[in-house]
């Protein structure tokens, strides 16, 4: 017989239900967070990249500092708001349907309940091969409690997981904003600092995208961190640095790309003009 010492290595379960409640299994859940974890986490990464792509390609077009700062400023409240308003009206539209769907099952565990029970009951016995005896105890236990019944059934009939009433798409779009705020304004300390406070237009503009280039390394490797420490997982910094990396590698050649592209037309241009004089 295996122990519980030798599945947990070495960690002695709770015998009664007083050192269950004072251990509470060394865990740390987020207790219905999860949902606001994902949206400042969507939301700051976007902000850290969509920033450092808008200051990479605007340095690679030869935009000056204070136009860079104004462009990079009102891409950051412009975007803030278009993620804010794209999270409530998502959020929104899942929740009507999640609502509707909850509706519909409520409806028919109250007129039809035979219904409801033979599909759990197929569920159980064709799904998770419960012979018919345990499948029909199941159904019969759970079915006294018809709020689990519903949350169960939602679950393994549609896939749907009813969410904490916390979780509301206001709460979740204000998360999103301030998050991608927060974040997007790291790439643009070392701008803000060269408009602020440096004497010429071109003043120490490589050693400000440099300083750029390092805030938004941190600001990535910190929202990296911080989602690696909530969830308790290894080495999402460095996968967060390596997605700044290609969206920087990219800004940059799309935008070199898009400048020879029009140099090439100005001096062909200007070429076909010259000629028709001359003609």
């Amino acid at each position: 017989m295996v122990s519980s010492k030798s599945l947990l290595k070495d960690q002695v379960l709770p015998s009664t239900q007083q050192d269950l409640e004072e251990d509470k299994h060394g865990e740390n859940h987020l207790e219905g967070k999860g949902s606001y974890l994902k949206t400042a986490v969507f939301g700051g990464l976007d902000g850290v990249l969509t920033m450092f792509a808008v200051v990479s390609g605007a340095v690679g077009a030869a935009v000056t500092p204070q136009k860079i700062l104004s462009l990079s400023l009102g891409s950051l409240l412009a975007s803030a708001f278009s993620m804010a308003y794209g999270e409530y009206i998502s959020t929104k539209a899942e929740l009507d349907f999640v609502n509707s769907e909850k509706a519909r099952e409520e409806f028919e565990i109250l007129n039809c309940p035979e219904v409801e029970q033979k599909e759990m009951f197929d569920i159980y016995t064709k799904r998770y091969n419960f012979s018919k005896s345990e499948a029909n105890t199941l159904v019969e236990v759970s079915f006294k409690k018809k709020d689990f019944f519903l949350k169960h059934m939602m679950v393994e009939e549609l896939g749907i997981m009813l969410e904490s009433t916390e979780s509301t798409p206001l709460k979740k779009s204000l998360m999103m904003a301030l998050s991608f705020i927060v974040m997007g304004l790291f790439p643009l300390v070392g701008y803000l600092f060269l408009v602020l406070f440096g004497k010429e237009e071109t003043d120490g503009e490589f050693f400000t995208f440099l300083f750029t280039v390092i805030f938004s390394v941190l600001g990535s490797a910190l929202l990296g961190y911080f989602k690696g420490k909530i969830l308790e997982t290894e080495r999402v910094p460095l996968s967060v640095l390596h997605d700044a990396q290609r969206v920087r590698s990219r800004a940059n050649f799309i935008s070199d790309w898009v400048v020879n592209i029009s140099y090439v037309k100005l001096r062909v241009s200007r070429s076909w003009i010259r000629t028709e004089e001359m003609l």
